[in-house]
């Protein structure tokens, strides 16, 4: 076989083989290559626009993920080395991470946080898990915060854990430890949160676990359009008191997004602009 006839050969095998690229895919994952495993996907994806397994790593390594999310002076902003102190002062603070995190958390090492901090750059293919920091602007002028972070005082935790990438879900987690902050900043949250899962990255369900000795949860979950999906029994333990607690299971499907009224109405009141509308 001639040198040409070779190539010939082996581009066609290419064009007409998306094992091929998902091979590759595959060991740029295995090294933590992410960069170059998004390279080879949208390479493959040329040669075959519709493949799921390709659509699904896409998803993983999609740049949306890192997003800015910001509105009405809050910013969900990406975690880096600057935050180490707050996060620290938040993981320190076991009232409120077990608020945050019922089902128990080890202590994260100094180390860990910071690793965690200087690798965020594709966070869910590294760990299923997108975080943000709550942070509210603090500057009188508007063009100074969008240049100047400290203008921005981090208040709270955001985050998306859990990621399926084959069925498109997550589970919320938001958590402000300052009471005034949290009934200022919780709403506009909320729904950056929300339009951010199923306008910008296309998620088609959030969840959310609640304890059911969190009655002021439960209803505000309710009250933003997550319906009670079901009851989990002694599903979580108290690492102090060992009692088995009782947690509400909560869902929102993309549909039930869509057509509430509630969240239409308040995220134009708050955000400007209605957020259930399908973007075109």
């Amino acid at each position: 076989m001639s040198e040409l006839s070779e190539k010939n050969s082996t581009e066609a095998f290419v064009n007409s083989n998306p094992i091929y690229w998902i091979n590759l895919v595959d060991d740029q994952f295995r090294q933590k290559n992410f960069g170059h495993a998004r390279d080879f996907i949208i390479q493959g994806l040329a040669n075959f626009p519709d493949h799921s397994v390709l659509l699904d790593r896409l998803f993983i390594v999609d740049q949306r993920w890192n997003s800015l999310i910001a509105c009405n002076k809050i910013h969900l902003s990406m975690p880096d080395e600057s935050d180490f102190p707050f996060l620290q002062r938040c993981y320190a603070n076991e009232e409120f991470m077990e608020q945050l995190l019922p089902m128990g958390r080890k202590k994260q090492s100094t180390e860990s946080i910071l690793i965690a901090l200087r690798n965020n750059e594709f966070p869910v293919a590294q760990s299923r898990t997108m975080h943000r920091i709550i942070k509210k602007e603090e500057c009188a002028d508007q063009l100074q915060a969008s240049s100047n972070n400290s203008c921005l005082k981090p208040i709270g935790l955001a985050s998306l854990v859990d990621i399926q990438i084959a069925h498109r879900r997550a589970e919320l987690l938001i958590g402000i430890p300052d009471s005034e902050d949290r009934q200022r900043v919780s709403g506009v949250t909320m729904l950056l949160i929300l339009d951010f899962a199923f306008n910008l990255i296309g998620l088609h369900k959030l969840t959310s676990l609640v304890l059911t000795n969190n009655p002021h949860s439960q209803k505000s979950t309710e009250a933003i359009g997550f319906v009670r999906e079901g009851l989990r029994r002694h599903h979580l333990r108290d690492p102090k008191s060992r009692v088995w607690l009782d947690c509400y299971e909560n869902g929102l499907v993309e549909d039930s997004f869509r057509a509430n009224p509630v969240i239409a109405r308040v995220s134009k009141r708050l955000l400007g602009r209605d957020i259930t509308l399908q973007n075109v």
